[in-house]
């Protein structure tokens, strides 16, 4: 950095130096804004994917069934889809908030088995996403149905 004034440096070359100092810094700056710019642009695309009002006030929704896996009353593929027209209905779209419903309606064992999302939750860590939570509950309860399964074919020989 040249901000004193060498001896040996005529003001030119000292000059020249500042210049280039700043050069720098207004770069590092336009480089934030256009960040930023960038992430506005992408915040005004999610605004526009929120619902206009609150659509529950307009339809009469019930809350989402409380989802006990060991008591088989509801198929996960049935909870899940009540759990996602609940959301829509009640204008909650973004993936923490529709991860954070599902949670609250989860019983033992499946709540047991989502653990980890509870614990990002009380800690304020993102969740991921809608799609990699629904997933997760799909490759346990199907892997626990495929034991389920061999086990009643095993004993029926």
């Amino acid at each position: 950095m040249c901000i004193e004034t060498p001896p040996i440096l005529s003001k030119t070359m000292w000059i020249g130096c500042l210049i280039n100092h700043y050069n720098g810094a207004l770069s590092t700056i336009y480089s934030r804004i256009t960040n930023l710019e960038a992430e506005v642009t992408h915040l005004q695309g999610e605004l526009t994917r929120l619902p206009r009002g609150n659509i529950a006030s307009k339809t009469k929704v019930p809350e989402p069934p409380i989802f006990v896996a060991s008591e088989n009353k509801m198929q996960l593929h049935d909870w899940l889809s009540q759990i996602a027209l609940y959301c829509l209905a009640s204008g909650i779209t973004a993936n923490n908030q529709k991860i954070i419903c599902a949670l609250t309606c989860l019983h033992a064992p499946t709540s047991i088995y989502m653990k980890l999302y509870y614990d990002k939750v009380q800690v304020g860590q993102s969740v991921g996403s809608w799609s990699n939570f629904a997933q997760e509950l799909k490759n346990i309860y199907r892997q626990r149905d495929d034991k389920k399964g061999a086990k009643k074919e095993l004993m029926a020989l």
